[in-house]
C-alpha cells in the first residue's frame, strides 16, 4: 500500500512538471553587447551587431553577433520588428507573448506564443514602448 501511494505521488508530482508552462531566457546576451560596429571599407566579411544606446543593428566589418540584419532585429526586438507580421507557429509549448496588432495600432496578448523572437515580446511594456504603441 506504502509503495502504491509513493508511485502514485510520483507520477502526479511528474504529470505536474510536464505541464508547467517553461519559457526561454527572453533576452539573448548577444543583445547586450557593447562593442561599437567597426565599419572599416572595403570590408570582405560583413556581419551585424546589436548597438543598445540606438537600439538598432548595424553592420561591422569582421566577426560580429549576427549573419544577418534580420536575425539581429528579430532576437533583439529592435523597432523595425514593429512592420513585422505577428508569426504563427507550430508549437510544442505554449506561452504568452505580446504583438503590435498593427490594424489597431496596440500590443495585444497571445497566449500561443513559442518564442520571443521579431513581432512576439515577453512583456506588455516591451511591447509598448518598442513600437510606440498603446
Amino acid at each position: 500500500m506504502d509503495i502504491a501511494k509513493v508511485l502514485l505521488l510520483f507520477a502526479l508530482v511528474a504529470i505536474g512538471a510536464a505541464n508547467r508552462e517553461i519559457k526561454p531566457n527572453p533576452y539573448d546576451p548577444r543583445c547586450r553587447s557593447n562593442r561599437p560596429p567597426l565599419q572599416n571599407k572595403p570590408c570582405a566579411h560583413k556581419s551585424f551587431v546589436y548597438v543598445a544606446s540606438k537600439k538598432k543593428c548595424a553592420w561591422t566589418c569582421g566577426r560580429g553577433s549576427f549573419v544577418t540584419r534580420t536575425e539581429c532585429d528579430g532576437t533583439c526586438r529592435t523597432p523595425v520588428v514593429c512592420n513585422w507580421h505577428h508569426a504563427f507557429e507550430t508549437c510544442t509549448r505554449f506561452f504568452p507573448v505580446y504583438y503590435l496588432e498593427k490594424s489597431s495600432g496596440k500590443c495585444v496578448l497571445d497566449v500561443g506564443g513559442c518564442r520571443y523572437y521579431g513581432n512576439n515580446f515577453p512583456t506588455l511594456g516591451e511591447c509598448q514602448n518598442t513600437c510606440k504603441a498603446g
